[in-house]
């Protein structure tokens, strides 16, 4: 692998370069246009082409994850029955880290990563009928705000591109709803805070996301397959 290539990904459009920092930023500000949206497609494309891989276990199955030096946890995979792109589960236990701080960071950019690893498939899979949001249907969170945010998933159909979109912007409230509480962690349990009401809050959006993102990967596998996948595949 070129190393120039690994330490900058890039794509070249009309003579503008664009990063893979500079378009994740782009996506987190919520400010793609088509232009940047198209190019950030292609050059994610481009990664995957170029990802080597090691053997991880997710949900009882032997996958393939991405190269070793990759940081975060969550990752893109094929699923090894369909072919189908998945993303993998959002990790149950801690990062590693020296210090209640760190861990609580590498934590909340393991979030920012799950979400713009969802939406960039939600936005390739491109299905334009509506359909229902299956993962949702007995979903429950511990918050009221955030539980009626739940009550209308259940009764709505969407499209592929449009969960996506969801995706996001439960994700990146997730994101910062962990990332501005720092100062109230519990030193002996990093990713809880002291604000008991906050934290539920933050559980929920946990919660949805990552419900979400199950959908997306069920929509995944009936889009390679071209037939309805079962609502417990991973």
């Amino acid at each position: 692998m070129d190393r120039e290539r690994f330490m900058a990904i890039s794509v070249d459009r009309a003579g503008r370069m664009i990063t893979f920092e500079s378009c994740r930023g782009l996506q987190i500000r919520n400010v793609f246009s088509d232009y940047n949206s198209a190019m950030c497609y292609e050059m994610a494309s481009d990664t995957k082409s170029r990802e080597s891989w090691d053997k991880q276990e997710l949900s009882g199955k032997s996958i393939s994850r991405m190269n070793p030096l990759k940081l975060s946890r969550v990752f893109r995979f094929n699923d090894p029955e369909t072919g189908a792109p998945q993303i993998s589960d959002f990790p149950d236990s801690n990062p590693t880290g020296d210090t209640p701080l760190e861990i609580r960071m590498k934590h909340f950019t393991e979030v920012e990563n799950f979400t713009f690893l969802a939406y960039v498939l939600g936005h390739e899979l491109g299905g334009t009928a509506p359909r229902p949001i299956r993962t949702v249907t007995d979903l429950e969170v511990p918050d009221d705000e955030f539980q009626n945010f739940v009550n209308t998933a259940k009764t709505v159909s969407v499209t592929d591109e449009e969960l996506a979109d969801s995706v996001l912007d439960v994700g990146i409230n997730w994101e910062h709803f962990v990332a501005s509480n720092d100062n109230l962690l519990l030193p002996d349990h990093p990713l809880k805070i002291s604000d008991v009401l906050m934290q539920e809050k933050i559980d929920a959006l946990d919660i949805i996301t990552e419900a979400f993102v199950r959908e997306l990967n069920l929509r995944s596998v009936e889009k390679q397959t071209g037939t309805k996948a079962k609502k417990g595949h991973d």
